[in-house]
Formats: structure tokens, sequence, C-alpha cells
């Protein structure tokens, strides 16, 4: 399997949030393209988590994708932040896992991805599979 370089980020990383997470990856990304892959986004306390669902399932995720100019010392640290590190412990709230994005014209690409990991029963579904749509505008930093 070819090295992935590359990360999708659906939730507080995600470059449009005001004093948003997305300065842990100042300096050390370069900026892709927004996509999408097969998935639901659900509340988790005040951040979103997503699970995947299969190819046809009819529900999507929106997120931006980053090449990681050093992708072994970056996970490093988002799998500190994401408390999913070998010494947090079991079960972690969330796993890095390999998925494929899809970008608007088709192009597909394989990334890392933190996944929801534990049950959903009980959270708040945030549908369209926007985080952005999802949070009021004050979140938001201006363009």
């Amino acid at each position: 399997m070819p090295r992935v370089n590359h990360l999708f980020v659906y939730g507080s990383l995600r470059q449009a949030l005001d004093g948003s997470l997305h300065a842990l990856l100042n300096n050390q990304v370069v900026f892709i393209g927004t996509a999408h892959l097969p998935g639901k986004l659900y509340l988790v306390d005040n951040y979103p988590g997503l699970i995947t669902t299969p190819a046809f399932s009819g529900f999507e995720v929106q997120g931006e994708v980053y090449r990681l100019k050093q992708p072994d010392k970056l996970l490093k640290s988002l799998d500190q932040y994401e408390e999913c590190a070998s010494q947090f412990p079991q079960p972690h709230e969330y796993k890095r896992l390999t998925k494929c994005v899809t970008f608007s014209d088709g192009r597909r690409l394989t990334c890392w991805v933190y996944v929801y990991n534990h049950p959903t029963s009980g959270l708040k579904h945030i549908s369209g599979g926007d985080y952005l749509n999802y949070l009021p505008d004050r979140h938001r930093s201006p363009r």
C-alpha cells in the first residue's frame, strides 16, 4: 500500500472556524481542496464525530483535504489531540483510518481520517454532513 500523506478534516480543524484548532496544522500542511466521503456526522458534546457508511448509502460528510509536509510528526501530534495515541485508555473515542475521499470533479484520494469509535445512539445527527453549515455564523471566520 502506498504511503498516505493526506488528511481529511471535517470538524474543528477546518480552516473556516474562528478560534479553531486549525492552527495545529499551520505550516505543516498544504490545502488541496474540499471533498466528501460516505458517512454520517454526529454532534458529540461540542464537536463532531464521523462514522463511515457504505458508498451508496446516500450519506456524505463534507470536509477539507490537506497534504502533510511531515506526516509522521503531524499525525503523532494529531493522535495526541484526538486522544487515540497508545497511552490513552481504550476504547479510544476516535480511530485514525485510511479512507477514500472524492473531490467535486470526481478525483479520488486516500486520506487519513479520524473516525468516531463509540456508539451514536442518543447523539444528534448533523443532517447534510457539513459541520460548518450546522454551526451558527458567529463560529465562522470571515473570509
